[in-house]
């Protein structure tokens, strides 16, 4: 027996009322963050830079979805210079994908390069304005 796309859909609101992924038995909400950002149209509107921020500190995340990782740690293995690191992830705060503690900034340590916390966040869907702000694909 196959599955309709509407029993799908049943399926995951069921799975997120519940508070479980939508992918996967048993994953709990560590890849709810992966999951949106596939299911609501992120792929497309994210650079290859972005994403590979984006997936570093998916990577790093504890079960809780944070991760303490700095600037250069996320250029080291996101293979880009730092300066680009640190742009990336401001991109990703300001697109609502993760939330940045700033840590150990003093006013004695002004110049200290530290590690800050990032929160994964679970992104809301992207509507697409060419189709009239749906998210339903084209026929």
């Amino acid at each position: 027996m196959t599955r309709t796309d509407e029993e799908w859909e049943r399926k995951r609101a069921e799975l997120a009322a519940r508070g479980r992924a939508a992918h996967g038995r048993g994953s709990g909400t560590r890849f709810a963050p992966s999951n949106a950002l596939v299911d609501g149209r992120w792929l497309g509107a994210l650079t290859h830079r972005e994403l590979k921020v984006w997936h570093v500190l998916f990577r790093m995340a504890d079960r809780g979805g944070r991760a303490t990782v700095s600037h250069g740690r996320i250029a080291r293995d996101a293979g880009i210079r730092r300066e680009h690191a640190a742009r990336t992830t401001k991109r990703l705060e300001h697109l609502g994908l993760v939330r940045v503690r700033v840590r150990g900034r003093t006013v004695g340590q002004a110049g200290k390069r530290t590690a800050n916390e990032y929160e994964l966040l679970v992104p809301e869907p992207r509507t697409n304005s060419a189709d009239g702000g749906t998210n339903e694909e084209p026929e």
